[in-house]
């Protein structure tokens, strides 16, 4: 199936808006004097009326929008008073985290049939913006997306995330938990972990020109209880959420050899091709039509790609940084359920996968504008089933090479004596199942193929 793109792209979803100045005090009032005193209105003085109750309306409305942005502006400027406050005491070292992405494939269970991604965004200044949305090439149903605040639920799972000494301190009444990384006995870089419901999640289906059809998902940002203490209120935050059910054919392209039918062992390739927030290529139809849609400046985006440890990965490009295994087994064997009532196999633990990283970050005060995931996948397969079927091949077609030998100097070099026809007739049935072997594995690999894609339809 061909997609319109290759990726995701996230924004975020602004709902500020800039007040209206209240020009009153400019206005220069006319001397009563100088207005004639009339006894009854006239059609001109009613419409003057009416023009000046409409200025009026408007100066009222001016005005409640300036006080509503100083009211705003006041409190912004005391809680900065407040977070310089506890800095200075050290009770926290509170400031504005960078605004980071990070993207996860999952590739797990048997035959990678159905990956399924994570993706975590660290919402600098969380009070600017109202929602996340992201754009993805192919159909995306409500059911498919889920929220992965509940599952990170202490400090276990959230260093597993983050990779680092983390404290926890978790609201059993809201949504949401504060969060900070140790350092030195010292807590730092605060932020909030938000968890949130379905009916936060909107899928709305865009068909484009071309006759794609993409998906907009759009994460609306709660807002915060308002039982929360001062002290309490973090300016960062972080959301992070599952979509199932993802088409390999939107990030990989497969490549398998021709005679792989013949021989007992092939190599099976595939490039991984996977773009987050790059432009190139991206239908203009998704990227106009709402200017409160602006593309975040990220310190940091990270991708990194779980698959078995079986393939071996070759990749050029300066943001590939390698590959580890997965530690703290039993959080990550839980943190990748799909299914809370299947239990955990040896099938699909972590410990049989590994996770390949793409990072692309800046030192210096530049942002990140995008990161290209490509690298070449490749693996040896083999099992029983070719082996087998590669010596009957060797059996089936070295008879059939001593049977034409012997048609050829019995009934063709010479006379044609009884007996031939039914020497041919064994030759042609050895060729037959020669060949039958031959086309069965293709045959079994595209009926497979039909079935999951049929399976899919269904469900």
């Amino acid at each position: 199936m061909r997609h319109s793109f290759s990726g995701i792209i996230v924004r975020y979803l602004s709902d500020t808006e800039t007040p209206v100045q209240c020009d009153c005090d400019q206005r220069k009032a006319v001397p009563s004097g100088d207005q004639p005193k009339q006894t009854a209105p006239t059609p001109s003085t009613a419409s003057e009326g009416e023009s000046d109750s409409h200025v009026d309306n408007d100066a009222h409305f001016s005005t409640r929008s300036w006080k509503a942005f100083t009211k705003k502006a006041n409190a912004e400027r005391i809680a900065e008073k407040e977070a310089e406050r506890r800095k200075a005491t050290g009770d926290l070292c509170e400031r504005e985290l960078e605004d980071e992405l990070h993207v996860n494939l999952w590739e797990t269970g048997r035959d990678r049939i159905s990956p399924f991604m994570d993706v975590g965004v660290m919402i600098g200044q969380r009070d600017k913006y109202c929602a996340v949305v992201v754009d993805l090439p192919w159909k995306v149903e409500l059911k498919d997306v889920s929220d992965l605040g509940a599952r990170l639920n202490g400090e276990k799972s959230v260093a597993a995330i983050f990779n680092e000494v983390v404290h926890y301190d978790g609201f059993a009444e809201g949504n949401f938990a504060n969060i900070s990384f140790r350092k030195d006995g010292k807590d730092e870089k605060p932020f909030s972990l938000l968890r949130l419901n379905t009916q936060l999640f909107k899928v709305e289906p865009i068909f484009l020109s071309d006759e794609n059809l993409c998906t907009r998902l759009t994460i609306a940002l709660p807002s915060r209880p308002g039982f929360v203490k001062p002290e309490d209120k973090r300016q960062s935050a972080y959301i992070r959420f599952r979509i199932r059910n993802i088409p390999s054919t939107v990030y990989s392209v497969n490549f398998l050899q021709k005679d792989r039918a013949l021989i007992s062992s092939n190599t099976e390739t595939r490039i991984i091709d996977f773009r987050i927030n790059v432009l190139r290529g991206v239908p203009e139809e998704l990227l106009s039509g709402n200017e409160k849609l602006e593309f975040p400046k990220f310190k940091r985006i990270h991708c990194f790609l779980t698959t078995i440890r079986d393939e071996v990965c070759v990749s050029d490009t300066k943001d590939y940084k390698g590959y580890r295994s997965l530690m703290d087994e039993e959080v990550w064997n839980e943190y990748i359920r799909l299914d809370n009532s299947v239990g955990i196999s040896e099938e699909n633990s972590v410990r049989n996968y590994l996770g390949y990283q793409w990072t692309a970050s800046r030192e210096d005060s530049t942002r990140v504008k995008d990161l290209i995931v490509l690298g070449r996948f490749s693996k040896v397969k083999s099992d029983y089933l070719s082996i087998i079927r590669f010596i009957a091949l060797v059996l089936i077609f070295g008879v059939a090479g001593s049977a034409l030998w012997e048609i050829t100097n019995e009934c063709v070099i010479q006379k044609f004596p009884n007996g031939c026809g039914v020497k041919t007739g064994w030759l042609s049935m050895y060729l037959g199942i020669g060949l039958l072997i031959i086309g069965s594995k293709p045959l079994f690999e595209s009926a497979k193929k039909r079935m999951l894609r049929y399976l899919r339809s269904k469900n």
